[in-house]
């Protein structure tokens, strides 16, 4: 998940603490069918490291790291050169727009890319975003995590127009106009988002939202520019330049949710020790230039610390496990299972994917939510809903129970959870 994470995959075993019934269960709110809607999937080879493509920047099985020395595999060949999984989900009035109108009156797509390691499509419910969408396209880009077999450092994976022509093809959108509006990387998805940018393998004049779920790193392991160059060891820094001069209107949207070393860890900070988060502790990767630069169109939202609102972190945490909870009811477990305690908290949330922080027409701020759900949130156990959530595999994917990213550490669910409850306002185009 986050860059220190080795492995995704955690069991807990022997979790037996049944709480009282409830008197007041919620509806059941399961994995929706998203009816008549089309997901396409299908594998390509990795355009970052084909020197004929990637020519900016160019990863290497074989380089040098920082401080290691001599030269080092990030990966075994046959991982490197593995062809990996890439999805796409069109809703059905764009499919069936096209489909019916005349040739010259056909609809165009407007595309979000998501950058991750693979499951989150269907892991964090990102169709549901996009099933009443007119015109929006999603794909998710596949990724890599160290600790992974046969990858000792992580390595990113990159998308094209080629690409992006073809899924639309197997979503039988074969021809359509199509622009690339939002860039998203989550967790490790920072390498092949920042990659795909800086080597300009997709059109970014049209780009909205540059956003970075909880994944603001230096990005200076690999691959390295060459030393006296602006952007040597600055990966980030050159990706998010790059989006800006080719389109000055874009947002670059940066959440933070987690920092600490080993779990969660998506935006370091300068003081990692710090404790008091209504002092602000800004991120590693520095922010304030880039304000600078660009004023408001950089957009740094931070639910840890107190920054120009104050720090939620522990309210967002609680929203998120409670809708973890709401999803499994009627599913893996019946209401009654629920301790009362949690209740409140389940049976105030809007629907999920509403809440906002961007300022968007059509979402409930999240911040004037908390403010006036503090009761609610307040009585909501961190504790229990963890003990319920580690019991019944709420962090599962619906479509195949094995991957599963469930995790004792209520610190890393932080960085697990928050996109599938927050991705709609800022992946939508």
């Amino acid at each position: 998940m986050s860059q220190q994470t080795t492995n995704f995959f955690y069991w807990l075993f022997g979790i037996n603490n049944n709480p009282p019934p409830t008197p007041q269960p919620p509806a059941p709110q399961g994995p929706s069918v998203i009816r008549g809607s089309r997901t396409a999937s299908d594998q390509f080879d990795n355009p970052l490291n084909d020197p004929a493509i990637a020519i900016t920047l160019l990863q290497e099985r074989v380089t040098k790291l920082k401080h290691k020395s001599p030269a080092v595999a990030i990966a075994t060949q046959e991982e490197f050169d593995k062809q990996r999984d890439f999805f796409i989900f069109v809703p059905k009035k764009l499919e069936t727009d096209f489909v019916n109108a005349p040739a010259g009156s056909k609809p165009k797509a407007r595309v979000s890319l998501f950058f991750g390691v693979r499951p989150e499509m269907t892991l964090f419910r990102l169709r549901e975003f996009f099933k009443d969408e007119t015109n929006s396209v999603l794909i998710t880009v596949p990724g890599t995590e160290s600790g992974w077999a046969g990858i000792p450092t992580a390595f990113g994976c990159g998308i094209t127009t080629s690409i992006i022509e073809n899924l639309l093809s197997q979503a039988d959108l074969a021809g359509i106009d199509f622009t690339v509006e939002v860039i998203a990387p989550y967790s490790t998805g920072y390498r092949g988002a920042n990659l795909t940018i800086i080597n300009q393998l997709v059109d970014l004049t049209h780009i909205k939202r540059l956003v970075y779920f909880d994944a603001w790193y230096h990005h200076d392991d690999h691959p390295l520019m060459t030393a006296g160059s602006p952007y040597d060891k600055k990966n980030t820094l050159f990706a998010v330049d790059t989006v800006m001069s080719k389109s000055p209107n874009a947002d670059v949207v940066i959440y933070a949710f987690t920092h600490s070393s080993g779990i969660g860890g998506g935006v370091p900070r300068t003081n990692p020790t710090q404790t008091n988060k209504n002092i602000p502790d800004p991120p590693l990767e520095p922010i304030a230039p880039l304000i600078t630069n660009y004023g408001s169109k950089i957009r740094f939202i931070d639910f840890e610390y107190k920054d120009s609102r104050p720090a939620i972190d522990d309210e967002l945490e609680k929203i998120c496990l409670a809708r973890l909870i709401q999803l499994g009811t009627g599913n893996q477990f019946q209401a009654s299972a629920i301790h009362t305690s949690l209740m409140p908290l389940i049976n105030a949330l809007p629907t999920r994917g509403s809440f906002g922080t961007l300022g968007r027409a059509g979402f409930t701020d999240l911040y004037n939510w908390v403010s006036s759900h503090s009761a609610e949130i307040s009585s909501f156990s961190i504790t229990k809903a963890m003990t319920m959530v580690n019991t019944h595999r709420l962090l599962r994917d619906p479509s195949d129970p094995s991957i599963d990213w469930t995790n004792p550490s209520h610190y890393e669910m932080r960085h697990r959870m928050f996109v599938l409850e927050l991705g709609k306002e800022p992946l939508l185009p």
